[in-house]
């Protein structure tokens, strides 16, 4: 599953962010693709969703947010 679609579907980046023990505004610099997680970070995600979330989930989002930034702001 895709990162963002899962905090879509957890509730929203304050929620995302408390099942994975990590700040709002973390999330929030990962969900808008400000940030990429660091290799810490992407394998907390992995075990906090139980492998819902994978490597791919994680910066495959993350690059294709990264392109299309440059094209519009998403966040």
């Amino acid at each position: 599953m895709d990162f963002r679609e899962w905090i879509k579907k957890v509730g929203g980046i304050d929620l995302a962010a408390r099942v994975l023990d990590e700040k709002a505004r973390t999330v929030a610099s990962w969900h808008c693709g400000d940030r990429a997680p660091s290799f810490q970070a992407a394998l907390n995600i992995v075990k906090k969703t139980h492998g819902l979330v994978d490597y791919n989930g994680i910066y495959r989002s993350f690059a294709e947010l990264r392109n299309n930034k440059k094209a519009k702001k998403l966040c």
